[in-house]
């Protein structure tokens, strides 16, 4: 499964990995959790709920299923005016 990371997670944990597919079921939630084993460096910015997570360009809540056939990224927090 491909993951994406930007700003200070693609800094640490690089800005593209490939990892087995989680488990069927599996919620962006268990996969922060997940990743935060793997990478126990980043794991505070994978915590952080203000770390937007987005399947198919679309910004999703912790309890959407990760699919393994979709792409998944992982955002810092932006501002903008």
């Amino acid at each position: 499964m491909e993951i994406r990371f930007f700003g200070r997670l693609g800094e640490r944990i690089g800005r593209e990995i490939e990892i087995e597919p989680p488990p069927p079921g599996c919620t962006v939630g268990e996969l922060r959790v997940l990743l935060a084993a793997l990478y126990p460096d980043a794991a505070e910015e994978l915590a952080s709920m203000s770390t937007r997570a987005c399947i198919d360009d679309t910004i999703v809540g912790e309890e959407a299923a990760v699919d393994p056939a979709r792409a998944v990224e992982f955002f810092p927090p932006v501002s903008g005016g």
